[in-house]
């Protein structure tokens, strides 16, 4: 990035704005107006609509603790898989037909899948060091996947309690500042970053870190996860407050209206250029809570049918929206033989 797009992007950020816009001179002048969302389909837009599939991974801690809902109170060294395998995770989702996969790097454990510097709570000090980000980038780049982070904002092991509504202290807010552009910076241009958990911050705050990403990836595309409730009663006909800003809307585990999305979605009396993604978990009922479906896998874990996921798919493509389809690895690193199998009967269904 040359150095006038560096000053347009941290023009663009409240910390930064002001010392770029005071420096005068032809530089200062030239400084591009704070990015936001679109207001009509741009070539970033375009091109993530074009993909239409993905798959996200969940894996982590709560991979091994057995709790969706993982506090991060467990030492590091009870992440342990025995035959990590990221290859394996993304050549299945490659063969399913999926173009951008979507990694955990951080949930509200607290736990990061790579090697944060000053962090305690990372692979680096768990029962295998390898840093998970990196893997997946590479193995993504190898069958051709556009990657994208996941990361929670909710966190109690770094937050000091768990309360989905309380506002993140500062402290952790600098510090989720730190990840996200420690992560962005070891892989810029990322393709998609999601966000989960967003009314736990300001909306300042949401602003500040939209803007970091595309900082550091200009082209990214940002997603504030609106959550089950948010998205099961708007179908993306909207965006809540609490998801702003965000260049799409997530729909957790949420199909499109049944009259198919419209992307020109009003938000505070402006018309924005907003795609839809259904955010699919492909796995059974998590018991603690049966209005939902698990994201991680457990020993007791079994992948819907073929035929359910295979029709979600075609509701999807004929809905104007893109599918985000949930894989779950196992306690060794790799999908299990069942999940495999579940996923190439899909493809199946879903090419003929």
């Amino acid at each position: 990035m040359d150095r006038r797009r560096v000053l347009k992007y941290l023009a663009a950020t409240p910390a930064m704005g002001a010392l770029v816009n005071g420096m005068g001179g032809p530089l200062a002048a030239a400084a591009a107006p704070p990015v936001g969302p679109a207001t009509e389909r741009t070539p970033a837009l375009g091109a993530y609509e074009s993909l239409r599939f993905g798959c996200s991974f969940h894996f982590g801690l709560p991979t091994f603790t057995g709790d969706d809902y993982d506090v991060g109170a467990v030492p590091a060294t009870t992440y342990n898989p025995t035959h990590l395998d990221v290859r394996q995770w993304i050549k299945v989702a490659h063969d399913l037909g999926a173009k951008y996969a979507v990694l955990t790097a951080k949930y509200m454990s607290g736990f990061c899948l790579w090697n944060s510097k000053g962090y305690e709570y990372s692979v680096a000090a768990s029962g295998n060091k390898t840093d998970v980000v990196a893997a997946f980038v590479e193995a993504c780049h190898e069958y051709g996947l556009r990657p994208g982070f996941y990361y929670c904002i909710l966190d109690p092991h770094n937050e000091g309690r768990f309360d989905w509504n309380s506002m993140v202290p500062d402290k952790y807010f600098d510090l989720i500042k730190r990840h996200v552009g420690e992560l962005h910076t070891l892989y810029p241009n990322t393709f998609y970053q999601l966000f989960d958990i967003t009314w736990k911050v300001t909306p300042a705050q949401l602003w500040e870190l939209y803007r970091l990403v595309k900082a550091h990836s200009p082209d990214c595309i940002v997603v504030c996860n609106q959550g089950f409730k948010q998205s099961r009663a708007n179908q993306g006909r909207m965006s809540e407050a609490a998801s702003w800003p965000s260049d799409v809307i997530n729909g957790e585990d949420t199909l499109p209206p049944l009259e198919g999305h419209d992307p020109h979605v009003t938000y505070e009396g402006k018309k924005y250029y907003m795609p839809f993604e259904t955010w699919l978990p492909t796995g059974p009922i998590y018991p603690p809570m049966p209005t939902m479906h698990t994201w991680f896998w457990h020993p007791w874990y079994k992948t819907q049918s073929a035929e359910v996921l295979a029709h979600a798919y075609r509701d999807c493509m004929s809905g104007n929206a893109n599918l985000l389809m949930n894989l779950a690895p196992d306690n060794t690193g790799r999908l299990p033989e069942d999940e495999v199998a579940t996923m190439q009967r899909v493809a199946e269904l879903i090419r003929s």
